[in-house]
């Protein structure tokens, strides 16, 4: 439910943005603002207390963002804590790099490694992936030595699994099961 109606206010914002020109600030903008309310239990607590005032709530996300943000983005911050929907917010910043990227004709690749790739192998991973959805890749590397070797890419909802340690799952999945 909080994904429908996320996607319904990153719609909204998403329009006024590519109206004034500004899709790219937003979704900075937007990943500030979450990132800042994720990193800090005090500000969490605050928003998701209902006793505290909506008025005292705006005040404080005014105080801290008024420097950091445009009008749109601390007025959807306003909205959200009026109708009571601070929670999603998360939701919201993913609905809305969703939004900008179908826009741009970009998609976002999540690659997970064991080491860091070099520039020939994300070459490598953008032509591969690029032929099968037909856009441009954005990647994203994140390393964890878990991986063991290989690489995990997940690209929306689909995962991609070439890791060492998804192989060795896969054999021994084989091998139960008479494969």
């Amino acid at each position: 439910m909080s994904e429908i109606v996320a996607k319904r206010y990153a719609g909204a914002l998403f329009e006024v943005a590519k109206e004034r020109g500004t899709i790219d600030a937003v979704e900075k903008q937007l990943a500030l603002v979450n990132q800042v309310v994720t990193d800090n239990e005090d500000l969490r607590k605050m928003l998701y207390i209902p006793r505290i005032s909506r008025e005292n709530k705006k005040q404080v996300m005014e105080e801290i963002f008024k420097d950091e943000v445009n009008n749109e983005v601390l007025n959807l911050l306003k909205v959200l804590i009026d109708q009571r929907r601070e929670s999603i917010l998360n939701d919201l910043q993913t609905a809305y790099v969703d939004i900008a990227n179908e826009y741009r004709g970009i998609v976002d690749v999540f690659v997970t490694s064991a080491s860091p790739l070099d520039t020939e192998e994300e070459n490598k991973l953008i032509q591969t992936f690029g032929k099968l959805y037909d856009k441009k890749l954005r990647l994203q590397v994140n390393i964890d030595p878990e991986v063991i070797g290989g690489v995990l890419v997940r690209i929306g909802n689909r995962l991609y699994d070439g890791t060492l340690s998804g192989k060795l799952k896969r054999f021994r999945q084989e091998l139960k099961t008479g494969r």
